[in-house]
């Protein structure tokens, strides 16, 4: 079997062959690509991938949990011997 042209054991260039300090040379956890440090992104899982591979943690992960009502009771002491005089009500019409 005849060795991959310039990668040694068929891996593709990088396209970026700059040296950059800190930025070295990392495998994306989920595709397997070889990419550099500062090209990948963190999921929230832990895993290193390239940004194709990148997704969100699902919303259902942090259920909502509904606070207790509470009821507001208006309890005015004060007026409680006070005496309430409704006036029937009038009717619209005529009475025959």
């Amino acid at each position: 079997m005849p060795k991959a042209s310039a990668g040694g054991r068929g891996y593709k260039h990088l396209a970026d062959k700059q040296f950059k300090p800190w930025d070295s040379n990392t495998i994306c956890d989920i595709t397997g690509f070889r990419m550099k440090f500062s090209q990948v992104m963190r999921r929230w899982e832990g895993w290193y991938v390239v940004p194709e591979a990148w997704n969100p943690r699902q919303p259902q992960d942090f259920p909502v949990v509904p606070e207790k009502q509470h009821i507001y009771r208006d309890v005015r002491t004060d007026d409680a011997d006070a005496e309430i005089a409704v006036d029937p009500p009038t009717p619209s019409f005529p009475i025959v």
